[in-house]
């Protein structure tokens, strides 16, 4: 799988820092609203690791359940986050692994 960013070291960090120290980390109404930190919180807890690098590949999702306020931000959700995850340095390259 060749990726262009350390998507399980995104995920790792997601999925194990505290929800409230994430919504002050990340919401900031331009472009993360509350309804992407909720949308990016279901997403990384349907997923293991392997899968959310799968979905943020894809940029799709797994089986959630999706609300209004979901569905009215899910085009865009994937660029968004990876505009506010990278402006807040979570979002780093992936480190090339040599072939033997």
């Amino acid at each position: 799988m060749s990726q262009q960013y350390d998507v399980p070291n995104l995920y790792n960090f997601l999925i194990h820092t505290p929800e409230g120290g994430l919504r002050k980390m990340l919401v900031d109404n331009k472009p993360f609203t509350e309804a992407h930190f909720n949308l990016m919180l279901k997403v990384v807890r349907a997923c293991s690791e392997s899968q959310f690098a799968e979905h943020f590949e894809k940029q799709d999702f797994p089986k959630v359940k999706m609300g209004p306020g979901d569905m009215k931000i899910k085009e865009k959700f994937w660029a968004d986050c990876m505009t506010t995850w990278n402006n807040r340095g979570l979002l780093t390259p992936a480190v090339a692994t040599k072939v033997a």
